[in-house]
């Protein structure tokens, strides 16, 4: 379970599935709000809203500088709660 927690505190792929749940969730909520009910029937917007919401995160994996995610990134990413020196 350790490396799963791992794995979804530093790879792209999780920041992009966080991103894309909570949009989905968020359109849900909104509809929601909207009618009072939530109904499947508005699924594709909140799809189509999610997907683009990924627009960012491939942006970043595609920029050599990005030291995170980016394809120039360490593999030990820097740590800002490190001991100071």
């Amino acid at each position: 379970m350790e490396t799963f927690w791992v794995w979804f505190a530093k790879s792209p792929l999780a920041s992009a599935l966080r991103v894309f749940v909570t949009i989905v969730a968020t359109m849900a909520l909104a509809d929601f709000v909207a009618t009072g009910d939530i109904s499947w029937t508005n699924w594709e917007a909140w799809v189509i809203a999610a997907m683009a919401s990924a627009v960012p995160m491939l942006l970043r994996w595609l920029n050599p500088a990005d030291l995170e995610f980016g394809r120039g990134s360490m593999n030990d990413p820097f740590d800002v709660f490190g001991e100071e020196e």
